[in-house]
């Protein structure tokens, strides 16, 4: 028992994903996560049957709200292609490395809801995996505020930008990361999931992305009519790189 951090309310708590449990399955049924050890005396990965979740957020109302957002959410990505689970992954234009797309989301207030979801469940988890996404009393009560629709949504409030890995690749367990991104240094929360990364921008609204300076209410950003999406080959994404390099620093047990 306990209180709800989404909707304040007291109750049994339940178990809830950080990231949608439908978009972090192993790549085949039975298989198991692999992952860093917390705090481990040697470098160890440790194998998980089930990706990050925890049991201390929110209460059954709590998670009806999160469940609610997520299914709309997954449905709508996988519909444009940009999950590796979509029934067809989006194919670039081009042969390039890095290309650009532009995607029509149906209800893209919705979508970008979603992202700011991830955000609140990462800020307010207990796991340690989690200690390093920080934000202030403020800004975790907007959000919470946002996603139960108390507040209307402020674009300007941690614009989003979104990056699809183009060909399928290895499922993974590995939580969001803070980020440095482009020569300026602009800070990022990076969430990944089943082929699709989300960088939320953490300052400034008024970014260089495309142009100095690029408004929040831009097609970069997820939440306006249109969006543009960067395609990544995943043989050359920081998501593949990266993963090789945790698997390579530890040793299996």
């Amino acid at each position: 028992m306990g209180i709800c951090l989404l909707t304040g309310k007291e109750g049994k708590y339940v178990k809830s994903h950080i990231i949608p449990k439908s978009l972090t399955r192993p790549s085949k049924s039975g298989k198991k996560f692999i992952q860093p050890a917390q705090n481990p005396t040697k470098k160890l990965y440790i194998k998980r049957a089930d990706s990050w979740y925890d049991k201390s957020i929110v209460i059954r109302e709590g998670e009806d709200y999160l469940s609610d957002i997520d299914s709309y959410a997954i449905d709508e990505l996988r519909a444009q292609g940009l999950l590796w689970s979509s029934d067809k992954i989006r194919e670039p234009a081009t042969d390039s490395v890095n290309e650009l797309t532009v995607v029509s989301f149906k209800e893209p207030i919705k979508i970008r809801k979603y992202f700011l979801s991830l955000l609140w469940r990462a800020a307010v988890s207990s796991l340690p995996e989690f200690k390093d996404i920080i934000l202030s009393k403020n800004q975790i009560e907007q959000l919470r505020k946002i996603i139960v629709g108390e507040m209307e949504d402020d674009l300007s409030l941690f614009p989003t930008t979104l990056i699809q890995l183009t060909e399928a690749g290895p499922a993974h367990n590995l939580t969001p990361i803070k980020q440095r991104v482009a020569a300026d240094g602009r800070e990022v929360y990076r969430f990944y999931m089943n082929g699709l990364i989300a960088h939320v921008h953490l300052h400034n609204p008024n970014m260089a992305v495309l142009m100095n300076p690029v408004p929040y209410d831009h097609p970069m950003f997820v939440g306006t009519e249109r969006t543009i999406v960067i395609q990544v080959e995943t043989e050359h994404s920081f998501q593949l790189n990266n993963l090789r390099k945790h698997t390579s620093q530890y040793t299996n047990k």
